[in-house]
């Protein structure tokens, strides 16, 4: 299963141990939206009880801070990228391959600051 950082999904029914570990980790619940993890979600953590839960692998991405797109495909750092760990402020492939990446990122973490 893949995680978007900051987006909603949907899981199915965990049991209430399990939804109550999640609640305790940060991970919002919205009835009608789902769960979603967020800068206040202690990922480590959430991470591992949803792996128990489910039963399966479950990936972490991250946005792009420019565009709002999922970051992580064609990254070049993926392999290596603890994400769980890293800041959740990344560019994705088409914003991070410019001479002028730096530039784009400070402006987006500038503009993020402000809303």
């Amino acid at each position: 299963m893949k995680v978007l950082l900051g987006s909603w999904f949907t899981l199915p029914r965990l049991g209430t141990a399990a939804f109550s570990a999640l609640m305790k980790q940060g991970v919002k619940y919205d009835r009608a939206l789902g769960f979603r993890l967020d800068v206040d979600t202690d990922l480590g953590s959430a991470m591992t009880t949803l792996r128990s839960a489910l039963g399966e692998d479950v990936e972490l991405d991250l946005r792009c801070i420019e565009c709002g797109k999922d970051a992580c495909p064609g990254c070049r750092y993926s392999s290596m990228c603890d994400r769980a760990k890293v800041s959740s402020l990344c560019l994705c492939a088409e914003h991070s391959s410019g001479a002028d990446a730096f530039d784009t990122y400070r402006r987006a973490y500038a503009q993020s600051l402000i809303s």
